[in-house]
């Protein structure tokens, strides 16, 4: 049993967006500055392209105002039996009685979230008893998880295992345009969260938030699910891009290798000492050096009015960088991890950059906000130091255990849920993060200079 930082699926949603958008690391969202210069210091701060009394924020559509409640987990179809032999069942048994086991001993919620477990257990055994298939077997675990209607712990088949750690270990090696994308559901187009510097996305006028239609005039995707951005190197590709509030168009670019580290993506709001970060994930160790190295840079001429952290597309992460990026601007014991069998304490070792202590905040939230993504917003708010404004977040703030079984499958249990300081443990599991100031946005239906959210914070910070 591995013990990990919610959530470890914001590792498996930044492989899924690197195979998306062939880039190559999970590791850079930045559109202007590169994570070397940050560290010299020799890059100057960007502005950012909203401009108070120039810009005009987008008019949201009235489903992205209205809260929607989270998608019901499906019915699961249960598999047609197969014949197979007896060695292969009893194998399939003992991979079931070891996700079994793990959910009734360490789940962290005894009463499986008012679902039977035994009487679940005993229907699924009776399923594989009466014979399957391998690949219908796997299906059927994850089916069986999804029975206590929970959307952070998660089953993988060792096919699936395998094609993670092969991800991983490709590490930096992509081919591609050199920009990230996040699908937009259904997923048959997909919206970008950020660009390499000097990537032939960059080069091309590429920005965050616009939208990816088709590529070489068709899917995004291949049958496969991989992105038909990808090619070999020197190879050219026709991408049909739409920006918000203007029509589609066509660019053409030639894919090449991009490396770098995930910078993150700051800049100053002309005019002003209001500071910007977009965060769009906790998973790279980088970005807590990355995030120091951006206060320095915009404290360089003196100390900020207002910051902005932007959590909206924030997937989670690793506890070790959302503590780290915490201690920025607070210390302390700041809530509890509480299991069944221990309460572990957040306790954030506090260091001051440029005055980040007590530079007023403000942090933007929104339903992509997830897992660690929602612990630091939230946990500033109630240390006293942010206003949150935006759009509700989900709730999915548990902490997960991975669990190996013998076959070479892993689950990944919700083992521990979050205790704010004051609070009952799991309340952001029930609420998700409620701003401050409701402004509901959709990524790809804005840009960095109409931007609602961002709008609203820095009036805000300019009238303190």
């Amino acid at each position: 049993m591995v013990k990990v930082a919610p959530c470890i699926r914001s590792l498996i949603l930044i492989v899924f967006l690197l195979a998306i958008a062939q880039l190559p690391s999970a590791a850079a969202f930045s559109l202007g500055h590169h994570a070397d210069n940050f560290q010299q210091g020799s890059t100057p701060v960007r502005n950012c392209l909203y401009v108070p009394g120039l810009s005009t924020p987008a008019t949201m559509p009235e489903e992205v105002i209205v809260s929607v409640s989270p998608t019901p987990l499906p019915t699961p179809t249960l598999p047609s039996t197969a014949s197979v032999d007896t060695a292969t069942t009893a194998r399939q048994l003992e991979v079931f009685d070891g996700l079994w086991n793990a959910v009734n001993d360490h789940y962290v919620y005894a009463d499986f979230r008012g679902r039977d477990w035994a009487t679940i257990g005993a229907t699924y055994q009776t399923i594989i008893e009466g014979g399957l298939s391998d690949e219908a077997f796997y299906r059927l675990m994850g089916a069986m998880l999804n029975e206590l209607g929970d959307e952070h712990s998660y089953f993988q088949s060792p096919t699936e295992v395998a094609q993670e750690a092969e991800m991983l270990a490709r590490g930096n090696d992509f081919v591609g345009i050199g920009a990230l994308f996040s699908p937009i559901p259904p997923g048959d187009t997909a919206t970008i969260l950020s660009v390499f510097p000097n990537s032939p996305a960059a080069e091309a006028g590429l920005l965050p938030h616009d939208v990816l239609l088709a590529v070489d005039g068709g899917p995004i995707r291949d049958e496969a699910g991989i992105s038909r951005t990808r090619g070999p190197e020197g190879s050219i590709v026709t991408l049909t891009i739409q920006r918000a509030g203007t029509v589609p168009h066509e660019i053409t670019v030639t894919r090449r290798r991009v490396t770098g580290s995930l910078p993150i993506d700051f800049c100053l709001i002309l005019d002003t000492r209001i500071g910007y970060i977009f965060f769009p994930t906790f998973f790279d160790e980088s970005i807590a050096d990355q995030t120091r190295a951006a206060l320095i840079a915009m404290t360089a001429d003196g100390p900020l009015d207002g910051l902005i952290l932007d959590n909206r597309m924030n997937g989670g992460g690793l506890g070790s960088v959302a503590s780290a990026i915490l201690g920025l601007f607070t210390s302390g014991v700041q809530g509890y991890f509480v299991s069944r069998e221990s309460r572990d304490p957040l306790d954030i070792v506090g260091e001051d950059i440029g005055g980040s202590q007590t530079v007023s905040l403000i942090v933007l939230v929104d339903r992509d906000t997830v897992s660690y993504g929602e612990v630091v917003s939230g946990v500033l708010r109630v240390a006293g130091r942010a206003e949150i404004i935006g759009g509700p977040t989900l709730g999915n703030v548990e902490q997960l255990r991975r669990y190996d079984l013998v076959d070479g499958s892993r689950v990944w249990l919700a083992s521990a849920t979050f205790e704010p300081i004051g609070q009952a443990a799991g309340i952001w599991e029930d609420t998700g993060i409620v701003p401050d100031i409701l402004i509901p946005t959709r990524w790809d239906l804005f840009t960095e200079a109409t931007d609602p959210a961002l709008a609203l914070a820095v009036e805000r910070l300019m009238a303190r």
